[in-house]
This record gives structure tokens, sequence and C-alpha cells, in this order.
């Protein structure tokens, strides 16, 4: 292992030369410095290195998933601050979610190395020079700091700061009042690298600089550049995301900015409806943490114990997007306020639970709430889940034959009755979105400010055209399609009584060529 410390005159020239070409190459300085999770020593693929050993100015990239983009930023970054006298950088990300990702990495490889442990400058206090708040930040012997810090909407952020060197994460979704920002912030002769996959919003400074080829080193890297990329990989993924020429194929996968694609809600109006307020809680459940109970009733003890929930008064519909067992799901719980204005007060993400155990969940979040509604996707397990909330025994007495309402993603909902008394129908996913646009443009739907999954979410959920139709992002919406459903839930509940000759909002079958 190269030492920073070694004393320099007590090495030979060849020595010397050694250590040199090890210092000055990023690729072979992350293989003798940084380690993977599992303790073996990194190795770069063969498209990571012509990133890391590229010169250019100016860099962007416009790639698919699992290629390794943030191994290569936190590599690259290391090496500079590692290697670089007096020097400034700046990891940037739209939001802090994606900035936790790439500072669990740097802080993973600093403590895992005694080299990059001595590498971080001691403060006046003795401690190590990191500082956490108000933003990450870390400073090195060699001179150089480091900060990371989140765009937001208007990158305020990055006002303050002046630094040589600019990393940005999903830079795709950064709002372009923070790119104004951040372009002020880049000192004379400093060099921007930039990471991110497609999201086929034509209106952005990321889509016009992958454009520019005289100026920018453009990197295109599909999917399939991972290794361990496989046909049967390549077919799940087409499977879930309905074809090869769907935006989220093309975007996700093959780094293509394909059709072009509009945000499905307004992030200005979004943020306004970010709120600190007391009462909210996010909890976390894992299949493995019910794997060692042995029958029904331990499951559901186990569940009560995790959730931890306490009874409270109101008004609260709930919402939720079970997906199959491999997939997460989300339950979220609303509180509906004498003006109509819904808050968050409970959200649960499930990962590798079984859609029986879903069932026991919402349950037990019925009893200790007692909603008005429930609204379930019927995509996934929910058609099951919702069956086996109606019918099965240990459920009885909870009145879900009412309360719980499956919905079809790719259906119509009837919205009103013509002067003729024939009803109008609109398609239901697109209804929701409309409705949950709506309470977001009046603020009566309020979102805590400091689950950054949801903000991750809501500003990055888009959608295309396709044939006159609506085609929304699929992926990671699973807590919007949870407030889908809470939101329609309480609209049919106003609906059911706008004609006597219907008992309930119809949700119809839509023509097997929808696209959804």
């Amino acid at each position: 292992m190269v030492k920073l410390k070694t004393d320099l005159s007590a090495l030979s020239e060849r020595e010397e030369e050694a250590l040199l070409k090890i210092l000055t190459d990023p690729v072979r300085w992350g293989e003798v410095f940084l380690s993977n999770r599992d303790g073996s020593a990194r190795h770069f693929w063969d498209h990571q290195k012509k990133d890391l050993r590229c010169k250019s100015k100016n860099i962007i990239h416009q790639d698919g998933r699992d290629v390794g983009k943030s191994v290569c930023i936190v590599t690259d970054m290391l090496h500079y601050a590692f290697t670089t006298k007096g020097g400034s950088g700046l990891v940037a990300a739209p939001h802090q979610g994606h900035l936790d990702t790439l500072i669990d990495e740097f802080e993973f490889q600093v403590g895992e190395n005694p080299d990059l442990t001595t590498a971080i400058a001691i403060n006046k206090s003795g401690h190590s020079a990191i500082t956490r708040k108000p933003y990450f930040k870390a400073q090195f012997i060699s001179g150089t700091v480091i900060h990371f810090r989140p765009g937001g909407d208007y990158g305020k952020a990055f006002r303050s700061l002046h630094v040589d060197r600019v990393w940005i994460d999903e830079a795709a979704w950064l709002p372009e009042q923070a790119w104004r920002a951040v372009r002020q912030c880049l000192n004379a002769g400093g060099r921007f690298r930039l990471y991110s996959n497609p999201n086929g919003l034509r209106d952005t400074t990321y889509y016009r600089l992958t454009k520019e080829k005289k100026r920018w080193k453009i990197f295109h890297w599909p999917s399939s550049f991972n290794p361990n990329w496989t046909e049967d990989r390549e077919q799940e993924l087409l499977d879930f995301y309905g074809g090869r020429d769907t935006p989220g194929f093309q975007h996700e996968v093959l780094g293509e900015h394909g059709r072009p694609s509009y945000g499905a809600f307004n992030h200005e109006q979004f943020k306004l409806c970010q709120k600190v307020y007391d009462g909210y809680r996010a909890v976390s459940i894992s299949g493995e943490e019910l794997s060692d109970c042995d029958s029904e009733d331990e499951i559901r003890d186990r569940l009560d114990l995790l959730m931890c929930l306490a009874s409270e008064d109101g008004l609260f519909w709930i919402g939720a997007d079970t997906g199959y067992t491999n997939d997460p799901s989300e339950v979220t719980v609303w509180k509906e306020n004498e003006i109509g204005t819904m808050r968050l007060i409970f959200r649960l993400h499930a990962e590798h639970v079984p859609y029986p155990a879903l069932a026991d969940i919402i349950a037990l979040i019925d009893r200790y709430y007692d909603p008005r509604g429930i609204g379930i996707d019927n995509g996934g397990n929910g058609l099951s889940v919702a069956q086996d909330l109606k019918s099965l025994d240990k459920f009885r007495g909870q009145d879900f034959e009412s309360k719980v309402r499956g919905f079809d993603f790719g259906g119509a909902t009837v919205i009103g009755y013509d002067d003729d008394t024939k009803p109008v129908r609109k398609r239901t996913k697109e209804y929701m979105t409309s409705l949950i646009n709506r309470a977001l443009a009046k603020r009566k739907a309020i979102f805590p400010i400091d689950d950054i999954d949801i903000e991750n979410e809501f500003t990055t959920h888009t959608y295309t055209l396709q044939n006159g139709r609506v085609v929304y992002s699929k992926g990671n919406d699973h807590i919007v399609d949870s407030t889908r459903c809470a939101f329609l839930r309480r609209e049919v509940e106003k609906l059911d009584g706008l004609d006597p000759h219907y008992e309930e909002v119809y949700v119809a079958p839509m023509a097997t060529n929808a696209i959804f």
C-alpha cells in the first residue's frame, strides 16, 4: 500500500517513478487506494477507465442505470482531493437524497483505507475536518476542500461557492435556476463533469449540453455496458417497462433521450407544499424481519411492533401501492382537516413482503386510524390484497367491504353525468394525477419537508404523449401511486352521491391497446 506520507527522499528512482504513475493516473490510484464493499480491491470496467482518464474540460454523460456512474464521481473526486494542493470542488445533485448515496460511498472509502483517513485534515478541536451541517464538507491535508450540496429549485446552496471542479449527479433533473447558480460557482479554467440518465425533457440545460459536441465530451453508456448484463436481465426490463420503444426503457436502460417528456407535477407548487410539522413518521419493513415468524399471529405482532402506531382522532384516508413480492410497496396515511387540506402523517415502505402480510399491514393501520376509505392499486399484488381484506374471516368487523376500493390504473373513472344522465368518464391514472395537481396548486396537499424519498419521486415523475395518450414514467413512482390511490379514494366518496342510480363510482376496463 502506498502511503501519502512516504519520505520521497528515501525512494529509489524506480520507486519514485512507480509512485508518480499511481498518483497521476486516477485509475491506478483508485485500484491502489479504493476497495469494494466486500473488502476486495477496486477494479474498474473499461468504460469507467475511459471516463476517469479523460482530460476534457467539460464532460457530460447520457447513460442507462447500473453502469457505475457513482463510482466514477467518487473516485475522480477523491483522487483530485488526494493529489491536488489547495484545490476546491463541489459535488452537486438536485436533491439531498441523490447526494446521500455519494456521501455514503465517500465515507466508506475514507473509513476503509488508513491512507485516506489520514488524508483528511484535523481541525482545532482535534477531530477530522468533516462538517455535516448545514451541508456536508470535507477538508484534506492537501488543503483541498470538497463541498456536497443539493441544488433544490433555485440553487441557493451554490451561490456562496467558488470552486475549480464541479461534479453533478442526476444532472438531467437539476432545475434551470439551479443551473444558473452552479455555473457561477465554477472558477475560470475550472472543469465540469456531469452524470445522468436522460429523462426526455427537451427544454433543459442538460439536454442542450448533450447536443454541444464541440465544447463537451459526451459519454453514452447504455445499461448493457455493465459486464454482468445478460439476456435475461434485458428481457426482465423489457417486460417491466413495456417494450424497447417505451420512454422508461429508452431513458433508464438505453440512455437515450427518447420521446419528449414533461413533468407530471409542478416542482415549484410541490416545494411550496413541503412543510415542517410534528407527527409525521416514515417506517421501513423488510421481508427478512418477518422470516422467523411461525404463524399469522406472530406476523401481526411483529408488524405491530415494527410500525409502533398510536391511535389518533380525525378524518383519514389511506393509499396503497402493493407491488409483487420482489417489488417495493408503499402505504400512505393522510389526515384531512376541516377545510379539506390533506396532510401526510404516516408512510410505510415495505420490501420483499408477501401480499398476505401486506393485507395484515393495512388491517393494522386501519385499526389505529379507522380511515373513511382505503384505495389500493389493483396492479401487482393489489387485487389479491383487496380481496383478502374484503373476504377473509380474520378481517371481519373492520368494514373493508365498503372502505376498500381497488383501482385499475388502466381503466376509466366516472366523474359525473351529462344532462341525459349518461356517465362522463376520464382515464383513471390521468384523473388521479389531476386531483393531486389541483391540491398542489391550492396548497391543500401537505408533505413533510424532511422526507427526501417523497421529493425525489414527485420531482422526477414524468409523462410522454403517445398516439394522443398520456404515458407516465415507471419505476420510481411507488409513493406517487400510493398518493394517487388515497386522493382518488377520497374523491369517489363524493362522486358516489352524484346520481341515485349508481351506488358507487364505476371503474371500467380500458381497451386492450391502452398504454399506461
